[in-house]
């Protein structure tokens, strides 16, 4: 038997960016019900003594990201890494490749439950700030044929943004030092080239005079 693996759609390094993309761009997909309900009360993350969630509040909070796809890519992370070890072992001592595998089989449960600690980590971010209303609500968006397709598309759109948004910030980033070099020298003063430029990233200015010789 061998670990089946679901196609990944990028990279994890990727997946775990467009993650974290969707649970901070996530509240501008909630639905008009949840939009206009009472807010609950802005909270930290419970930590230590603080007040825990219910058994019940934690659970509709795991059924919403479930429902949203927000930690979709995740799932496939675990075999991954499982076939990851299993190639190296198995390069390393191929006459044990078959105990390598079974080994490698065997661990799957074990791992499955550090899957299930991050569904539960993740969901408390939410019991403190949307009531469990406000969360069964969302999942029963979700769980709508527009809140399923926006589930199932979401992350290759953001995946797909991903080099939109680098683009975006490097073009940015050069832009800010261009201009405050500018300005700067239209005042009479003197910046030497951005980072950027000296790397070669940047084209290097053009039709200026050189430096007179010191």
């Amino acid at each position: 038997m061998m670990l089946r693996q679901r196609h990944v759609c990028g990279q994890v390094r990727v997946l775990a960016a467009a993650m974290v993309a969707g649970l901070l761009a996530s509240a501008a997909a909630l639905p008009a019900s949840a939009q206009n309900a009472t807010p609950a009360p802005t909270a930290e993350v419970p930590t230590g003594n603080a007040a825990q969630p219910t058994p019940e509040q934690l659970a509709t909070a795991v059924q919403f990201l479930k429902a949203s796809g927000l930690t979709v890519g995740f799932d496939d992370i675990i075999p991954q890494y499982l076939q990851q070890a299993t190639a190296i072992y198995t390069g390393q001592r191929p006459e044990l490749s078959q105990m390598i595998n079974e080994a490698a089989i065997s661990l799957v449960p074990e791992f499955m439950k550090k899957r299930i600690e991050l569904d539960n980590s993740l969901a408390k971010f939410y019991t403190t700030r949307f009531s469990e209303d406000e969360l069964k609500q969302l999942i029963a968006f979700y769980e709508s044929p527009v809140g399923k397709k926006l589930a199932t598309q979401q992350q290759i759109i953001l995946r797909d943004s991903m080099p939109v948004v680098q683009g975006w910030t490097r073009e940015l980033q050069d832009g800010v030092m261009k201009r405050v070099r500018e300005e700067v020298e239209k005042k009479g003063g003197k910046l030497g080239p951005s980072p950027t430029e000296t790397s070669g990233d940047a084209p290097a200015a053009a039709d200026k005079p050189a430096a007179p010789a010191q």
